[in-house]
């Protein structure tokens, strides 16, 4: 059995995002390999009962770095580039921490898994005589200039910079020799993959940071034939996940018996915006009862135009939903033509135009609409957590 040093500042067994991201990394890669993971003590407790409770602490090992209650709320405080500041130094006490882990116990791997950014390294690359892993790395590529015009101008401007940032950023020594001198790089996305390729001068894989659940008891009973088509969105209020274009779809659609569901808003965040009646908002609700709503559901309309993999996007397919979406990011990635549609970003215009188009075709045709429903359910093992984690071991092994 291998033993893997895992580097995963923020963990967490009852988070989501990044926390819950490498919570799942660990417990899938724990099923075939001994793991001393080191990370930040914010969720000790609850990782501690975890293993205790499950048994799990002959296979996992964890060693606690934590930082102050003001450096943790900068780091969930997105944009906070203080933070960053604070990460250099943690990093910093890992590497001690790992090179005193690696004195006492055998390590075969060094993985640094998150935080998934590429701009966060870490440290635990200068470590010699052990190959080392980085990734999934995503956090590469922004908004297209030609959906600026969904933002205000404000945002617009930072979002122009931030993807000059980008560009000029990953060539910096700290980042670049990193993905220069580990032994194995993973890409979460294209988009990463492509930047990353063309540093290293060598095709890498491509790993979603994010995995899908398999249900093993068969949730979905769908009624295909509904006279009323129901198509869900979930997001939260930001520019990025572009509600406005959803919104729009709808708005020409008033005319068909078609219905959008909006979880994660609620219609007061967005009042200036006018919406049809064929809109409903349904605000922030807990995680099951999202889940519910996405089994009753047909669709999941997922508008966003940047993100590294929108889990909803994952959840869907697991429930069986067809998924439309932009043709980017880590959605562009898994979504296919098995289990739904891909729009090119060729505008906003045209995101809204072809969105409409493929409601319209699969509300018309429900032989269709069963047909990817029965694909999603097949996509989602080749894109599920245990499917994710067996193609990390297959890296692993390669390097000892």
């Amino acid at each position: 059995m291998l033993s893997i040093l895992i580097n995963a500042y923020a963990c967490s067994p009852i988070k989501g995002s990044e926390p819950g991201m490498a919570w799942n990394w660990i417990i899938n890669l724990a099923q075939d390999c001994k793991l001393y993971v080191i990370t930040e003590g914010e969720w000790e407790k609850e990782i501690e009962d975890y293993l205790e409770q499950h048994q799990l602490k002959d296979r996992i090992q964890f060693y606690y770095n934590p930082v102050s209650e003001e450096v943790q709320t900068m780091c969930w405080n997105q944009g906070d580039w203080r933070f960053y500041y604070h990460y250099r130094k943690w990093q910093k006490s890992t590497l001690n921490i790992a090179q005193e882990i690696i004195k006492k116990e055998k390590v075969d791997i060094i993985h640094q898994l998150n935080m998934v950014g590429y701009r966060e390294p870490g440290l635990l690359w200068k470590i010699n005589g052990i190959p080392k892993v980085w990734g999934p790395i995503g956090g590469f590529g922004g908004v297209p200039n030609n959906y600026l015009a969904l933002y205000g101008k404000k945002e617009a401007l930072k979002q122009s910079i931030k993807q000059f940032i980008n560009m000029w950023q990953v060539q910096l020594p700290y980042i670049k020799k990193p993905i220069q001198q580990v032994n194995a790089i993973v890409a979460c996305n294209s988009a990463a993959k492509e930047v990353l390729s063309a540093i290293v001068k060598r095709d890498i894989p491509i790993i979603s940071e994010v995995g899908a659940k398999l249900f093993e008891d068969t949730l979905i009973q769908k009624d295909y034939s509904a006279k009323t088509l129901k198509v869900i969105w979930v997001g939260k209020n930001d520019e990025r996940k572009a509600l406005s274009i959803a919104i729009e779809v709808f708005k020409q659609l008033s005319d068909y018996n078609i219905e959008l569901h909006v979880y994660g808003i609620d219609k007061k965040e967005i009042a200036s915006i006018e919406c049809s009646e064929n809109v409903t908002f349904h605000g922030w609700l807990a995680h099951a009862e999202v889940q519910d709503a996405l089994n009753n559901a047909h669709l999941l309309l997922f508008t966003s135009l940047f993100e590294a993999t929108g889990t909803a996007v994952l959840e869907a397919i697991s429930m069986g939903l067809p998924v439309l979406c932009h043709k980017t990011c880590g959605q562009g990635d898994i979504i296919n033509d098995t289990c739904g549609f891909t729009v090119e970003m060729l505008g906003i215009a045209h995101s809204i135009q072809v969105f409409k188009e493929k409601i319209i075709e699969l509300h018309n045709n429900r032989k269709l609409l069963k047909k990817l429903s029965e694909g999603a359910f097949d996509r989602v093992e080749e894109v599920s957590w245990q499917s994710n984690s067996s193609k990390m071991l297959e890296i692993y092994k390669s390097l000892v």
